[in-house]
């Protein structure tokens, strides 16, 4: 009898424990969130105007107080983040902006009469109305200019419509990465060693290499002369051949899905990589072995052909 009774006591507690891990809503990550040291603004921005916090330094110091208050407030939900930005949101960006260090993105919304603050990639969250409160006084009483940012910039690569770039030196945008991919819609004659100027909105998202919210123009400060532009052609060196850029996408349709090999190591776009498996135009990108003594790199989502030379030419 005295069995049969503990046997049933275990019983009961074993489907308590199962009913209430059923019933427990798992959560996701806690929001991430600069120093608040580093933290210099905060700035939102609905895409057609551009708030930010006060500039004196009592006020600035008090608002960003408040304004950090209310996101560590927020209720931590199980939704996922697996975006750069909120996919069909109506959203409204907010920009912490740290002096020395990379800032950070986030985007508040409403969705179904309920206000989210969305971190990409770390989690959704639950504000109170303060928040959203907060931000609508902010873009009232903001002007209807948008936010403007220029940085210069040199192209350390060029495909088709696109560039990835390195800032200069001392800007705030290499403290957030050092390598930007940047759309050239405008189908500009670059070259790589080109010195540009970029402006774009203040937004910088979180990915490598970083790309910007939204572009509005790139202006050409200096232009490499044309034959120095054989001094920096991208090659690659593999199996102690050394490759050069065609210019050419791959045609290829069907592929093996194993990379061959991958470059691991770069030296400066103005030198000749003298390792295997070093370029002068970056490294982590794999590589396959193409028809006709080349080699096919995957760089941004696409196959680039590189085609082996003597090194005399």
């Amino acid at each position: 009898m005295k069995k049969k009774l503990c046997s049933m006591v275990c019983l009961c507690y074993f489907v308590s424990i199962m009913l209430c891990a059923c019933g427990r809503k798992e959560q996701g990550n806690p929001i991430r969130l600069p120093a608040r040291e580093d933290i210099v603004s905060i700035g939102v921005s609905d895409g057609d105007k551009y708030a930010i916090s006060p500039n004196t330094e009592g006020e600035a110091t008090e608002f960003i107080d408040e304004f950090l208050s209310m996101l560590m407030d927020m209720e931590t939900t199980s939704q996922q983040s697996i975006n750069d930005a909120p996919v069909n949101k109506d959203s409204i960006t907010i920009n912490i902006n740290c002096d020395g260090a990379a800032g950070t993105t986030l985007f508040y919304y409403v969705d179904k009469g309920i206000e989210y603050v969305e971190q990409p990639y770390q989690g959704i969250y639950k504000p109170t109305p303060a928040l959203g409160n907060c931000i609508t006084e902010m873009l009232a009483s903001a002007d209807n200019r948008p936010l403007m940012v220029t940085f210069q910039a040199s192209v350390i690569e060029t495909n088709h419509d696109s560039i990835i770039v390195k800032p200069v030196d001392g800007s705030l945008e290499l403290d957030s990465a050092d390598k930007f991919y940047i759309s050239n819609e405008e189908n500009l004659e670059l070259q790589i060693g080109d010195f540009v100027e970029i402006s774009y909105n203040g937004e910088i998202m979180e990915s490598y290499p970083a790309q910007l919210g939204e572009v509005y123009k790139i202006t050409v400060i200096e232009q490499t002369e044309a034959n120095a532009m054989w001094d920096r052609i991208p090659m690659v060196r593999i199996d102690g051949k050394l490759y050069y850029d065609t210019g050419r996408e791959s045609i290829m349709d069907a592929r093996c899905g194993t990379m061959d090999g991958e470059i691991t190591s770069t030296v400066d776009g103005t030198e000749i990589p003298t390792e295997d498996n070093q370029s002068n135009f970056g490294s982590g990108f794999g590589y396959q072995y193409g028809a006709d003594d080349t080699i096919e790199i995957y760089m941004n989502e696409k196959w680039f052909v590189f085609e082996y030379r003597e090194e005399s030419e």
